[in-house]
C-alpha cells in the first residue's frame, strides 16, 4: 500500500459533489461519459464515472477523497479517453479542489479536440485469415521511450490516439513476427482530430 493510499483510507470519510456544464465547439455535450479523477495520490480504487444530459449538465455526488480533483470526457465513442485527450496527456489538468469545509466544487469543462481513431485489419500474410488478437504500442516522434500507452485487445477495437500529433506505432500479435512496418522504430503516422485511419496491416507467423 502506498503513503497515499494510506493517508486517503485514514481520512474521515467525505460526501463530495463536483457539478458543472460540459461544452463542446460551443454546445452542450449531451449523454457523454465522464470520469472524477484524484489528482496526486495513488488509488486502488474504480474512479466515478457520470454523463451529462441534454442541457450538458453533470453531477458526481458522494466523492470519498478529499483534495484535488480533475474531470474528463472519457467516452470512445465519443472520441474522448483519458490517454488520447484526458489527463494521462497532460501534465497540467485543470482542477477543482474539494475539503470538509468546502465539499462541493463547481468545474465547468471545455472539450479539447477529439482523438484520432486508428481502425487495423490484421491478417495472416501466409493464409489471408484474420487474426483476432492485437497488440500495440504507441510513442511520441520526438520522444520514443517509454511509450505513450501499450494496449492489447480485438484486432476490430478502434484505437485513439492523441490528435494532430508526430507518433509511432508498433504492432504485434501473439504468435506472429511483428508488422514489418512498424519493426525498429515503429510506424510513423498522425491522425488529425475526428478522423479515422485505417491499416491493413498483414503479419508473418513466427514458425
Amino acid at each position: 500500500m502506498t503513503v497515499a493510499t494510506a493517508q486517503l483510507r485514514q481520512q474521515p470519510a467525505l460526501k463530495g459533489t463536483i457539478y458543472g456544464i460540459v461544452v463542446g465547439h460551443g454546445e452542450p455535450a449531451k449523454g457523454l461519459g465522464l470520469t472524477a479523477e484524484p489528482l496526486g495520490v495513488a488509488l486502488a480504487a474504480v474512479l466515478p464515472q457520470a454523463k451529462t444530459n441534454d442541457k450538458g449538465e453533470y453531477r458526481f455526488e458522494n466523492l470519498p477523497w478529499r483534495g484535488r480533483y480533475t474531470v474528463y470526457a472519457n467516452d470512445e465513442e465519443a472520441g474522448y479517453s483519458d490517454i488520447s485527450t484526458g489527463p494521462a496527456g497532460n501534465s497540467h489538468p485543470a482542477e477543482v479542489e474539494i475539503t470538509p469545509e468546502h465539499p462541493k466544487a463547481e468545474f465547468n469543462i471545455s472539450l479539447p479536440p477529439k482523438a484520432g481513431f486508428i481502425e487495423i485489419h490484421l491478417t495472416n500474410r501466409r493464409n489471408g485469415a484474420a487474426i483476432s488478437g492485437l497488440r500495440v504500442a504507441v510513442t511520441p516522434l520526438e520522444k520514443p521511450e517509454p511509450p505513450l500507452f501499450t494496449m492489447s485487445c480485438y484486432s476490430d477495437h478502434v484505437i485513439l490516439v492523441p490528435p494532430d500529433t508526430n507518433l509511432l506505432l508498433h504492432v504485434k500479435s501473439d504468435g506472429f513476427r511483428e508488422w514489418d512496418e512498424s519493426i525498429g522504430t515503429g510506424k510513423p503516422l498522425n491522425v488529425p482530430s475526428g478522423s479515422r485511419l485505417t491499416l491493413d496491416v498483414q503479419l508473418d507467423p513466427s514458425n
